[in-house]
């Protein structure tokens, strides 16, 4: 079974998305949505993301094989292949 969405009721009114992985381990949790119809747009907004954003790291370097594993995170293949395919 893959990760999957929880949609849940924020303490002020509102609601909030609970990003869990396949074992029920929390992975993420999303801003304030007013709405059920605003949060299902986030839903929308972060499969989007997952699936194409790069990883932007602002953290210190700790060592030399952290730098080399943020920059395989960077260029990965599918990566790669999006920006030929628009050239």
């Amino acid at each position: 079974m893959a990760g999957y969405f929880k949609l849940v009721d924020a303490h002020d009114d509102g609601f909030r998305v609970k990003l869990t992985a396949p074992d029920g381990t929390l992975v993420a949790v999303s801003t304030y949505y007013a709405s059920k119809e605003e949060a299902v747009a986030g839903i929308e907004l972060i499969r989007e993301i997952a699936g194409t954003g790069p990883v932007v790291d602002h953290s210190r370097v700790e060592s030399r094989e952290h730098a080399a594993l943020m920059d395989g995170l960077r260029t990965s293949p599918r990566q790669e292949g999006a920006v030929r395919d628009r050239a």
